[in-house]
């Protein structure tokens, strides 16, 4: 792919990202603990467990369970189950970020470790999926997912861009992680699910307070 205009590759995260999902996330959850006999838990535990992918997320309230034992995956396989009636329930885009995903003329990737067929109910429901993406991929598509440099070299290989072109943009420390294991920029998200000092010792290079300060950002690097 043709640079344009030097704009960056952007690869996003989703979960705290580019949606607010944890009220779905967390009334699934709180479903199936019930379920089983288990107490619920308040938003902000659940919250706290977001972003390192959805079997280590049920991994996390059912810890008796290896994480790659039947019993676990069988746990996994009820949360999705759960989940996607209430996929979109509550789940929202943040402000503004339809129209940039819209209006961007650079290239764009998805990398979220959340499940890969959840992940394209939501492009589809809130019409991401219109546009164009060099790739998408979810915590069950390649062979790692983050904090592994894998989906983002997938995404810089099909777009044909450097590292030092490339931006990860997320909330959580398995994106600035997975940022630094490639070499890209670091574009570190303060309005998700992540605490910032969690994030600082990552040493972003840019903070997003909001995502109306994304295309602020590119302006002044870019010329977007």
């Amino acid at each position: 792919m043709t640079k344009l205009k030097n704009l960056p590759l952007l690869i996003f995260d989703l979960d705290g990202t580019l949606i607010d999902s944890a009220t779905d996330i967390h009334s699934s959850m709180n479903i199936m603990l019930k379920r089983h006999g288990r107490a619920t838990v308040d938003r902000e535990r659940l919250v706290s467990h977001i972003g390192d992918g959805l079997t280590k997320l049920v991994n996390d309230f059912f810890p008796e369970f290896a994480l790659s034992s039947p019993e676990n995956t069988a746990r996994v396989n009820e949360f999705l189950e759960i989940y996607e009636d209430l996929l979109i329930e509550h789940t929202v885009l943040y402000p503004g970020v339809y129209d940039f995903l819209a209006s961007y003329k650079g290239p764009k990737a998805l990398a979220t470790n959340k499940n890969i067929e959840p992940t394209l109910m939501i492009f589809k429901h809130f019409g991401l999926d219109q546009f164009e993406w060099v790739a998408i991929t979810g915590g069950d598509s390649l062979a790692e997912r983050k904090p592994s440099a894998l989906q983002l070299r997938h995404a810089m290989e099909k777009a044909q861009y450097t590292p030092e072109d490339t931006w990860m943009i997320g909330d959580g420390r398995p994106d600035m992680k997975s940022a630094v294991a490639a070499s890209c920029k670091k574009i570190a998200v303060h309005y998700g699910y992540s605490k910032p000092e969690e994030l600082a010792i990552f040493q972003p290079d840019h903070v997003l307070k909001s995502f109306s300060d994304l295309p602020k950002l590119i302006s002044n690097q870019s010329g977007f």
